[in-house]
């Protein structure tokens, strides 16, 4: 009997030994995040290196979360940058369009700087053009009359309503109101516009209007108003527009308090994670979780926050399809795992306008939108973010 109770016992303790180790080997396997899918190492690399986007992001080595910043969108962010140095122009625009060039009311732009700019630190302003291809490109001087002359100029690859106020001496908001153009409107190549050779606004009399009641109403002087425009009576006939030198548009807009950034999920959703340290759902390891998952039905519309200009769309790698917009005061704000993407890269979007479908595209275990609010240095709490306000200016209606 003895004997028969030792056998088993050694038996028992065999079969926890071995039991102990299979569940060690399971840890180890599972443990190492190239398990993690079904694809082999070598296939991901390849991948990996076509899109030039990394795929996994480690966040073991940072300690403070304001200096953590993930891979992926900071590739995007690089790539976005990089053509901006490329094509000044282009920076030139998209910040016009995000309200970070504002039109002197009292004269013209001051140059831009040149500024080197960085991938994750950008200048203010894009480098302006050389001093000699400037001057090559600007219109030879002509002595102002006292009637106003129009240059219609066609717009040339390269050139922006940034430029083209340096080059002919007005101010933005001259070349925006002489066309009739929104000042969000990205002009393209082979537009004609048309310029006055002075600052001031076009206006459309009408009926029964007169010289010195459009006068009072622009605080112009009625005489200057008939020698730039060669008038020889006060009397306007309905719908004849008129030059008015030095004049600036009359007010059409008036402030009101609103969110800084809107929710960009207007449908039923839920949150499935916030902003901070957790346990990632893929590898299972610590991470820091630098946007909150908002999660939703499968192609549910995903909203822009704020107006901004779409600096990247496309493949964001652990993202999946991935939109990034620019905004201003150096924000950005990112919206990713969507199973379509609608806005275009190098388009403006207003605020709440459709931009992507959500889905579940990249690293993800369900359908969501991971969205992320951040600057070119840090990211910030979309919690936080999300309930600022500030005082912006809109158009009155009926103006």
């Amino acid at each position: 009997m003895p004997k028969i109770t030792c056998v088993r016992v050694l038996d028992r303790l065999l079969l926890g030994i071995a039991g102990l180790s299979l569940v060690l080997m399971l840890v180890i396997f599972f443990s190492d995040e190239s398990h993690l899918s079904a694809k082999p190492v070598t296939s991901q690399k390849s991948a990996r290196a076509e899109r030039e986007m990394p795929v996994t992001l480690n966040n073991v080595n940072y300690h403070d979360h304001q200096e953590l910043k993930s891979a992926d969108v900071d590739v995007a962010m690089e790539r976005y940058f990089d053509e901006i140095r490329r094509n000044p122009e282009k920076g030139e625009e998209d910040l016009r369009l995000v309200d970070e060039l504002v039109p002197e009311e009292a004269g013209i732009l001051p140059p831009l700087s040149d500024g080197k700019t960085s991938a994750v630190k950008p200048a203010a302003a894009p480098a302006a053009p050389e001093e000699e291809k400037e001057q090559e490109e600007k219109p030879k001087p002509v002595k102002k009359t006292e009637r106003v002359r129009i240059t219609q100029h066609e717009v040339k690859s390269g050139e922006s309503i940034w430029r083209l106020s340096q080059k002919y001496g007005v101010s933005i908001a001259t070349i925006v109101n002489a066309n009739k153009i929104k000042e969000k409107t990205v002009i393209q190549p082979g537009d004609t516009l048309r310029i006055p050779d002075r600052a001031g606004v076009f206006h459309k009399a009408k009926k029964k209007e007169n010289l010195n009641e459009i006068a009072k109403k622009y605080k112009v002087s009625p005489e200057k108003i008939r020698k730039a425009n060669g008038l020889s009576s006060t009397v306007l006939a309905k719908g004849s527009e008129i030059f008015l030198p030095g004049a600036k548009p009359l007010p059409e807009i008036h402030y009101i308090r609103q969110k800084v950034f809107a929710w960009p999920i207007k449908a039923q959703y839920r949150l499935t994670s916030g902003f901070g340290w957790r346990v990632h759902p893929i590898s299972g390891n610590k991470a820091f979780h630098t946007g909150i998952d908002i999660g939703a039905k499968m192609k549910t519309p995903i909203h822009a926050a704020a107006d901004g200009v779409v600096a990247f769309a496309g493949d964001g790698g652990s993202y999946g399809n991935m939109i990034l917009l620019r905004h201003k005061n150096g924000l950005f704000t990112v919206y990713g795992h969507a199973s379509k993407l609608i806005a275009k890269k190098g388009q403006y979007v207003k605020r709440g306008q459709k931009i992507a479908l959500v889905g579940s595209t990249g690293a993800s275990t369900g359908a969501h939108l991971h969205f992320e609010v951040k600057s070119t240095e840090k990211h910030v709490n979309p919690h936080i973010a999300l309930k600022k306000s500030e005082r912006v200016a809109v158009k009155r209606k009926n103006v």
